[in-house]
């Protein structure tokens, strides 16, 4: 098993190119990390990124190089935009690509990007230390970066990812469950998971199957591919616990993890899975976050 050690809280995980992107949100950066060499900053707070980097994703390409990089800035509620070269290295400026701040009341959160472009945010809906839980809409940033929204379904709408029928499918972190929006908007359930689970990350294997890290659990699950056979109403699909996180066992961050996010390397049986300690305030002190890269069952 391959890992990565020394971040603070490892989400938004992105295979580019054969690199894995990803957040390092209580260290103010987001990195590029190749399995088997160090892992390096691509972008930072003093570089003019977000305080708290969530959400990642791409424009299209074009000729003259790779598309921009759209970073979710969490606290300010805006999508910013960073153009990179072809090496991978910041080229220019960071600017404001949508501000969402008018359409949401607390932090923004993760976000799936389209290959046209067009991205789709989740935010929190509420405060989770004193607030009960409500639900919120996606915000669509169209490709010019005007804003709409969703309808007002999701709890907590966390990762997001289309699947092979361009259905979208939302994790909802504190309603413990996946949901599908549709081409038409409309919302289904496509898996439950236990009671303060916490399904917070996922990603999709190019057989369909889902992978779901779930955050309170400390665990990677893993729900079957759709059929052609089940009807929209049909039961929530069963998932399968695939990993649990070892406790950290020893020293200032020890005590159990948190299982946050999970990217499948392409066409391959890899996937990689962040980590970061349960104590969200012992996570800010102390480098408890770690990326694992895993052989698929």
């Amino acid at each position: 098993m391959t890992t990565l050690e020394g971040l603070g809280f490892p989400e938004a995980l992105r295979w580019r190119g054969g690199a894995l992107w990803f957040s390092d949100m209580f260290r103010s950066r987001v990195m590029r990390w190749v399995p088997g060499s160090p892992a390096v900053v691509v972008l930072d707070a003093v570089g003019g990124g977000p305080t708290v980097p969530g959400g990642l994703g791409w424009m299209p390409g074009g000729p003259e190089g790779p598309g921009d990089l759209l970073v979710v800035d969490c606290e300010q509620r805006r999508v910013l935009r960073v153009p990179f070269d072809a090496a991978g290295r910041a080229a220019g400026a960071v600017s404001v690509h949508a501000d969402l701040a008018d359409l949401m009341t607390h932090s923004a959160n993760d976000m799936h990007v389209d290959p046209d472009g067009t991205a789709w945010v989740g935010g929190y809906g509420f405060d989770p230390e004193h607030d009960e839980p409500v639900p919120s809409p996606l915000v669509r940033v169209a490709p010019d970066g005007t804003v709409s929204t969703s309808a007002s379904v999701f709890v907590f709408p966390n990762g997001c990812e289309r699947d092979a029928t361009g259905a979208l499918l939302v994790a909802e972190t504190f309603a413990d469950r996946v949901s599908l929006m549709s081409h038409d908007n409309s919302v289904t359930s496509r898996g439950r998971f236990a009671a303060g689970s916490g399904p917070d990350g996922l990603s999709i294997a190019p057989d369909g199957t889902v992978y779901v890290a779930l955050a309170f659990a400390g665990a990677l699950a893993r729900l079957a591919p759709a059929t052609a056979t089940e009807s929209d109403a049909g039961p929530d699909a069963e998932p399968t616990i695939v990993y649990r996180a070892e406790p950290i066992a020893a020293g200032p961050g020890a005590g159990p993890l948190g299982v946050y996010d999970c990217a499948v390397l392409g066409d391959t049986s890899r996937i990689a899975v962040a980590m970061a300690s349960l104590d969200e305030d012992l996570a800010m002190r102390v480098d408890t976050g770690r990326i694992a890269l895993l052989d698929l069952p």
